[in-house]
């Protein structure tokens, strides 16, 4: 069993050498850049409070360094992805590496807090190639008989560097500044341009024009979208300015869709939409991203007011769901090869709708091996499903569209990541309105029901997600031999 459906993540990687030695250095390359993202993205957002004392700004505003990262890199991914099927994967690839390494070294250099700001636009412009274009690389250059166990190592290899980010950022700023932190990057991203020029081929279709009416409107609707979810708790969701952004994306994103259908080069053809193999799991993806970045944002504030963990506790007990993810992604990837359809999918959306249901049975008095224990379901199933799910959307996409699937695949994540923490901290403070309830004097049981009360939409959206799964395709079981 253990050496059958269960092997460990080093065993296969070594399983994959020994087989397929062409593929081992593509693998490897796409590994190592998603180990870079994931390592900086879980990096900087630990090391705030350092980078907050050294500029001398407040942690509200040295938040924008991380959701001014993400809202750039959401908003270029449709682009990008387009841009990589018309000019060739590698090209792109490559230019997409480059750009993030000079964002990280300029981050590094950086004289004022502005000036890290602006960097790290630079810095999520090239995130933007990679996020968009590692699923499409992988679904046009590995064999779909194997295909799903890569996306499970890479996925495990995201995993990987934000378990050693959150525990390297300490060491790293207070033995080498806070500059270590976009530097560490560097090393590891030379290696992966010559990787990617080596074994990505330089395939295009050259004969499609790029929309740049067409990607106007979309950056705009989702810039207006995204920076309305990120100020709207600090300018307040009723605010003029804030419903202005909400309606001024809808307008973008309505433009959008009419100038798709009747654009003669459009940037996503919206008939991709009428394919449910395609379009049903990057919905699915939308509510898991909900739940999982919503976990992300409550999970710290449930150790720290109601157990009262210290900083280093609480930091361990996070990194618990990032190492199962770590270890079930292969796992995930290993099923979606051994057998076609929908079944790992729907086995991964069930276990994470459950672990929402047990995570109300959290209370003031549970232990921290419940709580382990938990984390760990959790963990374990956010990673038995994104790479299956992952491999069924980029198995069904066309060969000269992987690009523009694999950005509208990983758009949609960002923007369920974006939504959970929004719609997640509005159910738990419709119960505790109170921005610091222990010095507000608000008793743990009414705290403790402003978290049930996320958990429960938790588990809603888990539901939807089952019901898009369902919808997604066939439930066959068939035996790849």
């Amino acid at each position: 069993m253990i050496n059958g459906i269960f092997p460990t993540f080093m065993q296969s990687a070594y399983i994959l050498f020994l087989c397929m030695k062409k593929y081992f250095y593509l693998i490897l390359n796409v590994c190592l850049i998603h180990f870079l993202l994931g390592l900086d993205i879980n990096i900087v957002s630990v090391s705030l409070p350092y980078i907050s004392s050294h500029f001398g700004v407040s942690m509200t505003e040295v938040s924008r360094i991380v959701w001014i990262y993400f809202l750039i890199l959401t908003c270029f991914l449709l682009a990008f992805g387009k841009i990589g099927d018309i000019k060739g994967f590698r090209k792109i690839y490559i230019s997409g590496i480059i750009l993030f390494l000079t964002g990280s070294f300029l981050c590094s250099i950086s004289q004022t807090f502005t000036m890290l700001v602006i960097f790290r636009i630079v810095q999520a412009s090239g995130s933007a190639v990679l996020f968009a274009l590692t699923p499409a690389v992988i679904a046009s250059e590995i064999p779909e008989e194997i295909r799903g166990r890569v996306y499970g190592i890479n996925y495990s290899f995201t995993a990987l560097g934000g378990i050693i980010g959150r525990a390297a950022s300490g060491f790293l700023v207070e033995h080498f500044g806070w500059n270590s932190i976009f530097l560490i990057n560097i090393p590891i991203g030379l290696v992966t341009i010559y990787f990617s020029y080596r074994y990505i081929r330089g395939l295009n279709y050259s004969g499609r024009k790029f929309d740049y009416y067409g990607t106007l409107l979309i950056f705009a609707g989702l810039f207006s979208l995204l920076f309305a979810l990120n100020t709207g708790d600090e300018k307040g969701w009723a605010s003029p300015e804030i419903t202005g952004l909400f309606l001024l994306s809808v307008v973008f994103i309505v433009f959008f869709i009419i100038r798709q259908k009747k654009a003669e080069h459009p940037l996503m053809d919206m008939g991709i939409l009428k394919i449910k193999r395609i379009s049903m799991p990057v919905l699915t993806f939308v509510f898991v991203y909900i739940i999982t970045n919503g976990m992300i944002y409550l999970s710290p504030f449930y150790l720290t007011w109601i157990k009262n963990y210290p900083k280093e506790q609480t930091g361990l007990l996070m990194a618990v769901p990032s190492v199962m993810q770590f270890f079930s992604g292969y796992l995930s990837g290993y099923l979606s090869d051994k057998f076609k359809g929908i079944n790992t999918c729907l086995t991964g959306i069930v276990l994470i709708t459950l672990s929402m249901g047990f995570c109300l049975y959290l209370s003031p008095e549970s232990g921290i091996l419940q709580i382990i224990l938990l984390f760990a379901l959790y963990g374990f199933s956010i990673g038995f499903f994104i790479p299956s799910n992952t491999n069924n959307i980029m198995t069904g996409a066309p060969e000269k569209d992987k690009g523009i699937i694999s950005s509208f695949m990983t758009t949609s994540v960002r923007l369920g990541s974006s939504f959970g923490v929004v719609l997640f901290g509005l159910v738990f403070m419709s119960f505790v309105p109170e921005k610091n309830p222990l010095q507000a004097g608000i008793s743990p049981d009414v705290i403790m029901s402003g978290f049930r009360a996320a958990f429960i939409f938790g588990i809603f959206a888990g539901l939807l997600g089952v019901i898009t799964v369902l919808l997604s395709g066939e439930r066959k079981q068939k035996t790849v031999e």
